[in-house]
């Protein structure tokens, strides 16, 4: 993959669809989210967070180019509020810190490493950056130290599982009914797959 190369329609209309579903599902997601918070509290709502990095890391392992991460989040929270979020600044700036978060995992491999380790750990910096924001926005100062490292501890394992694992699996899920094919994931299975064929 070139550093050079721009995103190309195809691509910017693929992230956009991608990241509009996810857009949509966040806004579902909170509702799943305050059921888990208010039965585990605080900490066991953290295991859900990773949900919410799943836009950037699934479109940056299909596109592979830089910015895709970033461009996908913001997009997913744009969608997110046109469909009824009520708190539309705070969701745009969590999209914002979120897909930097992630954005900077891939920009440190230069945009050349997408395996697994690389997923989970553009995961768990997204929701990092995610923890950050909030514990400004929403005052985690508040609770015991001990709550907050736990707070943090669920979060980053949450980026890690349900934003860098389960995005990969479902990343490979849609390369194999074969709609990826021109894209940078699609191309590289194959190849692999005529390789080890070979």
């Amino acid at each position: 993959m070139s550093l050079g190369k721009p995103l190309n329609l195809r691509e910017i209309v693929v992230m956009a669809f991608i990241s509009a579903v996810f857009g949509v599902l966040y806004l579902l997601w909170i509702f799943l989210n305050q059921i888990v918070t208010g039965v585990l509290g605080p900490v066991g709502g953290g295991l859900m967070a990773g949900f919410w990095i799943l836009a950037p890391v699934v479109c940056a392992l299909i596109i592979q180019k830089p910015g895709a991460a970033l461009a996908a989040q913001m997009i997913a929270a744009g969608t997110e509020v046109m469909v009824g979020s009520v708190n539309a600044g705070a969701v745009l700036l969590l999209g914002l810190t979120q897909g930097l978060g992630a954005e900077l995992i891939f920009a440190l491999f230069l945009y050349r490493n997408y395996r697994l380790p690389v997923l989970m750990l553009a995961g768990m910096s997204g929701t990092f950056a995610n923890f950050l924001t909030q514990y400004v926005m929403y005052g985690y100062s508040q609770y015991e130290t001990m709550i907050v490292w736990f707070m943090l501890g669920t979060m980053l394992v949450s980026g890690a599982l349900l934003a860098g694992w389960a995005g990969q699996a479902l990343s490979y899920a849609l390369v194999r009914t074969g709609v990826l094919n021109n894209f940078a994931l699609g191309r590289s299975y194959y190849q692999k797959k005529m390789e080890e064929s070979a």
